[in-house]
Order: C-alpha cells, then structure tokens, then sequence
C-alpha cells in the first residue's frame, strides 16, 4: 500500500504558535490543498518536511538550507521565545502520522531551547538541545502506540514514507522542478532508469559475465598450447585477436572521454541559454524574424517573377525590345518599296501603252497619282503631272496634300503582274508599326527595367542583411548578460562550447567507426581460432567459452535494451502527462521528444507537429514539461507508485488553466498530493480563496483545503498562522 500522510502538527515552529493539537493538519488520500498569501507560513510548513528528511531548514533569507541546530534560534516562535522568562526553556518540534500498509507511524523531531539572555533573536542568548527523534508505531486494530527504539529502524521508518531515491521526484519546491531532471547530463536519465529499473543489476551481470568470457578464454588458450603441437598459424591469429582486443580497450578509454567532453560542452552551452536567455526579447525577435522572413519572400517572389517577364519584353507591343537597333530599316523600307512601285507602275505603263498605242506617254500611271507618288511630291515639293514647283505653304502644295488625304475609290484592275505584293508590303508596314513606334523609347524601357531590377536586388539584399542581423541577435542574446563575466567572454565561451560539441561529435563518430571495425575483426578471427583449435582439447573448456561468450553478448545487448525500452516509456509517459496538464490552456501544446546524442546522453526537446523545435515557451510551459516527465518517472514505475507529492509553489508560473490542469494531473498521478499554494489566496473574500479555488474546492479529486492567515497589524514577536478548513 502507499505512504499516505494522516496529519502533521507544530509546536512553536516559526508562525506556528501554540502546542501539536493546535497546529494539526489533517490530510486524506488524494488531493490536499493550503492555501497562503506571502508570509502565512507556506514556506515553513515546507521546511518541516525538509527537517524530517534531511535534519536541515531553508534559511528565508540567504535561501540556503542549514542544519538544524545552526538555525535553531530562528525557527523557534517569536511569540514563543517572547513569552519564555529568563533560565525557562522552550520546546520546538514537529510530528508527523502517516500510514503504510497495516502500520500506523508517529515521527516527532524537536529541541530545547533555554534562554540564557534579554535578547530574544541573538544566538548566543540561547542554549539549544537537539532531542532524540520519537517513533510511534500502532497497527490500525490496536490504535495504541508503541515506541520504536532500534535507531536504524526508526531511519527506515522515515525513509519509507518517501524512499530517499525517489524524493527528488516527489519532494520540491517549485523553482527546484527546473532542476529535477537535467537531460543536458547522461548521469540524469541514467539516475531516473536506474530509479525505475534494476539496470544496475544488468550492470553487474554484464562485468560478471564479460570476466566469465575473459577467463573461460585464458582456460581455452592454456588448453590449446598444452594439447598441440606448434601451430604458427594459431598462434598467430590468438596474437592478433589480444592485439586488436588491446586496441579496442584503448578505443573505448578514448570514446569515453570524448563522450564526456561532448557532455561536458552540451551542458555549458545548456547552463549559459538557460541563465542568460531573456525570454521576452527571444520572442520579440522571433516576431520579427518571422515578418521580415515574410516580407523577404514576399521580395523574393517579386524579383524572380520580374526576372522571369524580361524575355516578354523583346516581343512585347508595348515594349518591342526585339525593334532595337532596326532605327534605320524604316527609311530603308520606304526607299526600296518606293523604288518596287516605281518599277511596278512602269510594268503598269507599258502594258496600257501596248494595249493602246496611241495613249500619251507621261511620267504618271494611269488613275494617279497614287499615295506613294503624292507624298514624293510633297516631299520634293514639285508636281510630277504638270511639271512645275509647289512649295510648301502654296495653293499647290495644299492641293496635293488633299488629294494625298482623299478617300481611296476601289476599282477592278486588269492583273499587269503576275504576284502584286503591294497588299503583302502594306500589312508588313501594318504590322510592323507597333515595334517601329516604340524604336525610339527603347533605350528608355531598358534602363527603367534595370533600375528596377536593380532596386529589387537591393531591397532583397537589405532584407536578407537585417534577417541576419536578426537571426545573430537572437543567437547572442541567448548567452547575454553577466555574472561576473563580460559579454564576450560570455559569447566565446558559447561558441567554444559549440566547436567542443561539433569536434567531439566528430571524434566519437570516428572511434565508433573503429571500434566496430575491431570488433569485426575479433570476430572474424574468433571464428579462425576455432576453426585451428586441435581436436584433442577437453570439450568442457570449448563449451564453457562458448556458454561465457554467449553469455557475455546477451547480457550487454539486455542491458542496452532495457534502457532504450525504458526511456521510450518515459516519452510516451511524459506527453500523456503534458497533454492532461495544459489541457485547460488555450494554447494547442507539441510534442516532448527524447532522442540520444552522440555521446549517449538523452536530448529532452519541445516539438510541433511538423519536427520543428519550438523556442520561447512560457515560464509556464516550461514547467509543465518538467512536471510531464516527473510524472512521466512516477507513471513508468514497475511498481504502483506509493508516495505522496510534497510540493511548495509548484504553480507559481502557472496561469488558471495550468493551475486547473496540474491539480487534475497530480491527482491521477500520486496517490496523495500535498500542496502549497499562494495563487488560490484571495484576501478581500469571505472564504479568503479566489473562483479558481472554489471550483477546485467542489472537484471531487481534492479531499481537503485550508487557508493558512496571519494577525494582520501585529508585530513579528506577535505573529501567528491560524487556519481556516
């Protein structure tokens, strides 16, 4: 059955004035509730517990524990020590009941106080007697206690209520939850393995055997000299085979030390993010980073469709790239097909004056002059029907414009050729008019198109720059900050880290490689050996080798395999867990990920849905993925977890929901929980709890709550808890 922790009482221990039967707090199976502003003895009701465990307190002001006798003044009741006379003494203590299984079992651990001067906080007025612990034990049909005498049982007794190897996991206080599990260590997951397995048992069978395989070898090799003659051969192979074992020891001894260096690295790159990270400025660039990355594919986009819509542009109409340097094939064409009409109405001549000889023969062809002729008029500014000038500007002149400009009569020709081009040559013009007008703004066109290309290029290179600069300030931030350190000692030191990691990645991989080539080696020549070994050995060496070898193997791969099993079974634990605790936030949560890195340790990440490492969670996320794989240790036991939680501010981080979800969480988890809360406080209520503390107070999963308050308006030698229920 569970320890399950019935009451615990204080007599005169800090702001709990008063006897046992008046501090007592009475505790159930499941969930266990105290609720304290600041100053109400949350923390000090923790410290009685630490008191139980390790016989130190936690000093509140320098925040580090002490033994108990270095800071026994300070724990006793100020009102108490007030009202003790002179040459009087005073007792401090604490008493805890809990239950196991058919056994019942009381824990006093106090001291005497006598004052020996006036003033009541100074330790030389004091003189402090530590008194033996008291064990109590009764079963539950004969409720009368009976002391415990034997000092190593009443040790047991202490220990079984939370077994000391497990306490790390069921035993904090909320900022020591970031510590609980360090996955930036191999000894970490191994410790939280070992807690939950019998690996060490696999650790000792693996020595045991392999020192089985070394002798049973020896014995076989002494047989083999001894029950032949010389084998060159033999001897030979047995001689490499001790060589390449000798190179695989050194190999090994190498492979842990870069395996250390690797760990060693990985934890100060871990320890300078963690204490030096400033979560509000990584998430502030990470907004950043995420709108510049957007605006620079949005830029990106729009520089390589521009650069793709440049070929457009040679056969474009409105940019008729493909027209430049053609400037001057427009005169050209109007020369040479002013010359083919030219011709063309000679040919049209003739033939009129061979139909009909006695026409007058003149320059101009019959119904012309045509549009061609009429602008050569105009362009030498003489009339070719009469032969006489027209300038420009004269009645002359204007006459022919109009009849340049008249309306074209549509007659029925009599064929003088046997192909008219003159169609073919008009739709050329025709065609060819929208490339020919654009000639002259070409030189334009393609300046602008390189200035904006030119612009483009730039803002993608600008953007690109302030990404970078971006993405470097969110890495540096990471390691900014001092603690007696500069900055950039605090950056090389990060960047050191980083080159350890890669160089021993690097090293480990490549010792790997030659370990497995070694050992295929001392396979291969393992099986020569055999296959040379005279027939005249004794069979039992043979079979007891091979037994020890076989041995040996199996063990190891054992071993290997319940590790691996069991940190898949933690995974699997701790997102159940963080599912169930942060059910009640509005925030969808990923995915806890353990994966080994190349020094064996076991990488602890945060994941979304597609693999990618998320960054910038919440302080209270953060702390609802050490409380997953907490639970995760618990849940993963081979056994039923019988221990209670004994937490102090484990929520102080937490908004409602995961303050709604972690209750939920611990008590399917735990079999008891005892936790002590601030964030539940209300003081302006008539029942001094908040909503969030009155729908937990009907949640069918918490047994009992109490309110710890303090005398408001009294001096410190005045003050006490009292507790509502």
């Amino acid at each position: 059955m569970a320890s399950i922790i019935n009451s615990i009482s204080f007599k005169n221990f800090f702001n709990y004035y008063g006897d046992y039967f008046e501090t007592r707090y009475d505790f159930e199976e499941g969930v266990n509730i105290i609720v304290a502003d600041n100053g109400a003895g949350k923390s000090k009701f923790f410290n009685a517990f630490l008191w139980l465990f390790y016989d130190q307190i936690l000093d509140s002001d320098d925040k580090i524990k002490k033994g108990i006798k270095d800071i026994a003044v300070k724990i006793i009741s100020d009102k108490a020590k007030n009202e003790t006379p002179i040459g009087d003494s005073i007792e401090t203590g604490i008493q805890i009941e809990y239950s196991n299984g058919r056994f019942k079992y009381q824990i006093t651990k106090s001291f005497t106080a006598t004052r020996i001067s006036e003033s009541i906080t100074s330790f030389d007025s004091w003189q402090i007697t530590i008194n033996d612990v008291e064990v109590n034990r009764t079963d539950h049909v004969l409720p009368k206690y009976t002391p415990v005498y034997d000092a190593d049982e009443k040790s047991s007794i202490i220990k079984q209520l939370i077994r000391p190897d497990l306490r790390q996991y069921s035993f904090f206080q909320g900022e020591e939850v970031d510590s609980i599990i360090d996955f930036s260590k191999k000894s970490s997951i191994e410790e939280a393995v070992r807690t939950l397995t019998d690996i060490s048992n696999y650790e000792e069978l693996v020595a045991l055997t392999r020192d089985f395989k070394e002798k049973a070898e020896k014995d076989l090799n002494k047989q083999t000299k001894s029950n032949s003659d010389h084998n060159e051969r033999l001897d030979k192979a047995i001689k490499f085979k001790q060589d390449e074992e000798g190179k695989l020891a050194i190999e090994n001894i190498k492979l842990g030390e870069f395996e250390k260096l690797y760990d060693d690295a990985e934890h100060e790159k871990n320890d300078l993010e963690q204490n030096f990270s400033n979560a509000e400025k990584r998430n502030e660039l990470d907004t950043k980073i995420k709108e510049k990355n957007r605006k620079y594919t949005e830029v990106g986009n729009e520089y390589n469709t521009f650069l793709d819509s440049i070929n457009n542009r040679f056969f474009d109409g409105n940019f008729s790239w493909i027209s430049l340097g053609f400037d001057s094939v427009l005169d050209d064409f109007q020369s040479k097909i002013q010359k083919f009409r030219d011709i063309h109405y000679e040919k049209k001549a003739l033939l009129n004056i061979n139909n009909d000889p006695n026409k007058h023969f003149h320059f101009l062809p019959v119904n012309s002059p045509d549009s061609v002729s009429l602008k050569s008029m105009i362009d030498h500014e003489h009339c070719y029907v009469c032969n006489r000038p027209a300038p420009a500007g004269s009645e002359e002149y204007d006459f022919i414009v109009r009849l340049k400009n008249r309306p074209v009569e549509i007659k029925n020709e009599t064929e003088y050729v046997k192909n008219n081009l003159d169609s073919f040559f008009s739709d050329l013009q025709i065609n060819a008019q929208p490339f020919y007008n654009k000639i002259s703004n070409i030189d334009d066109s393609i300046l602008q198109t390189r200035e904006k290309e030119t612009a483009l290029n730039d803002r993608l290179t600008k953007l690109k720059k302030e990404l970078k600069s971006l993405k470097d300030q969110r890495k540096d931030i990471l390691i900014s900050g001092s603690n007696g350190e500069d900055s950039l000692t605090i950056i090389n030191r990060y960047k050191g880290a980083i080159r350890r990691i890669a160089d021993s990645s690097n090293q480990i991989e490549r010792l790997k490689d030659n370990i497995k080539r070694l050992k295929t080696n001392i396979h291969n020549t393992e099986k020569e050996i055999q296959s040379l070994r005279p027939s005249n050995i004794p069979e039992g060496y043979l079979l007891n080798y091979e037994i020890c070898s076989d041995l040996a193997d199996a063990t190891e791969n054992a071993k290997d395999r319940v590790f691996d099993n069991m940190v898949s079974l933690l995974e699997k634990y701790a997102n159940e867990h963080f599912h169930s605790l942060i059910k009640y936030n509005d925030l969808a949560g990923g995915i806890l990920k353990f994966e080994k890195s190349p020094s064996g340790s076991i990488l602890f990440n945060y994941m979304d849905s597609k693999g990618n490492v998320v960054h910038g969670s919440s302080e209270g996320f953060q702390r609802m993925k050490k409380f997953s794989v907490v639970m995760a240790v618990i849940s993963a036991n081979t056994a039923k977890y019988n221990y209670p939680l004994l937490a102090d501010a484990p929520i102080s981080a937490f908004g409602e929901g995961f303050t709604e979800g972690f209750f939920e969480a611990t008590g399917n988890v735990f079999p008891q929980s005892i936790v002590l809360v601030k964030d539940l406080y209300k003081g302006n209520d008539k029942m001094k709890i908040n909503d969030l503390g009155k729908k937990l107070l009907k949640d069918p999963l918490v047994k009992t709550m109490y309110v710890n308050q303090v005398t408001e308006g009294v001096e410190q030698v005045d003050l006490i808890t009292t507790k509502i229920n």
